[in-house]
């Protein structure tokens, strides 16, 4: 079994939190957020090493933005047969021993 090398868990979100690239202005699908990265669905691939502007967003209408640089992107099946993309962010704002209180707000609103 594969170890899991994150220094933070991941939180399932379940259609509760609207992703948005504020550099590419596009849509994504927020799949799983921790203190540390996120997970997302996009219909293109997103190149290992890009950084990027995330705009979170709440259904109450709270908001955070945070950067991150693409650590993984794989291709994923896509039910209706249209291409899919599984990419791991990783924040880049704060350290890793000071994770940014916007996503821990975030993360604590969905759990």
């Amino acid at each position: 079994m594969r170890e899991d090398r994150r220094l933070s868990p991941r939180v399932a979100i379940l259609g509760q939190l609207h992703g948005h690239s504020v550099t590419l202005d596009v849509p994504v699908t927020v799949r799983e957020i921790s203190l540390g990265g996120l997970s997302l669905e996009t219909p293109f691939a997103l190149p290992v090493g890009a950084v990027h502007q995330f705009e979170l967003t709440l259904g109450d209408g709270a908001q955070v933005r945070m950067h991150g640089v693409v650590r993984r992107s794989l291709s994923a099946s896509s039910g209706s047969g249209t291409p899919a993309f599984v990419t791991g962010i990783e924040f880049i704002d704060d350290p890793p021993s000071a994770p940014a209180a916007g996503v821990g707000d975030i993360i604590s609103s969905v759990r």
